[in-house]
């Protein structure tokens, strides 16, 4: 089939992927999720494969699968936002969250200016509204602190020659908390993408609805990534 390469957000690990990972394997999908990779490691691992990848990338790291994209566009197949970043070029998540209204999650971040980190107050709401009690509770302790500048260097520029030649699907997450979806929906308006998907889940969907996330993918892979 295709060979999936998932990436993870801010705070969180690949342990995220773990009900979505083995949903694709079962479908005869090849899935490969590196934990905390930059963008040295992403492209290491589309180098790795034979064949095109269809990279995905959950919320901040859609930042990651557009550079990813840029650096590799005959190598990449399908670039996937789940919940995710899809800027132009010249624009970083700062400039789209001034303008969601939606989002909890600024009023949540802790900045702990001594340590030079930033941690989420609270994720079973901004996060995992839509999980069950004993999921929700189980994720959040599992984060892990972020630092106060990210790591990976200068932002990559998108060019129509690089980014631009790379199909794009978005799985828009309605009842998201972090990630506003009227702005998810605005994202993938301006960079048109080949589909836009709709799943009923907070800003976890690997864990709130991970058959559904699974089949959005699987389908996009199988009608847009060749």
């Amino acid at each position: 089939m295709h060979a999936f390469v998932l990436l993870h957000a801010a705070w969180h690990g690949s342990w995220c992927w773990e009900r979505v990972a083995p949903r694709l394997r079962e479908l005869g999908h090849a899935v490969h999720t590196p934990d905390h990779p930059d963008l040295d490691d992403v492209l290491h691992e589309i180098d790795a494969e034979t064949a095109p990848v269809v990279l995905v990338g959950h919320s901040s790291s859609g930042m990651l699968v557009s550079a990813a994209a840029e650096r590799r566009p005959d190598h990449v197949a399908l670039a996937c936002y789940v919940s995710a970043f899809l800027l132009p070029d010249g624009e970083l998540p700062p400039d789209a969250a001034r303008r969601d209204t939606e989002s909890i999650l600024g009023a949540h971040l802790v900045v702990d200016p001594v340590h030079r980190i930033r941690t989420v107050r609270d994720p079973e709401v901004v996060f995992y509204g839509e999980c069950s009690p004993e999921d929700a509770a189980m994720a959040a302790a599992r984060l892990t602190p972020e630092p106060l500048v990210p790591t990976g260097g200068s932002p990559t520029t998108l060019t129509a020659e690089g980014f631009g030649r790379v199909p794009k699907v978005y799985v828009v997450c309605e009842k998201d908390r972090a990630l506003g979806p009227a702005t998810q929906r605005w994202m993938a308006e301006r960079t048109p993408c080949r589909h836009v998907y709709g799943l009923p889940a907070d800003h976890s969907p690997f864990l709130s609805t991970p058959d559904e996330l699974t089949t959005c993918l699987h389908d996009a892979a199988t009608r847009f990534a060749g």
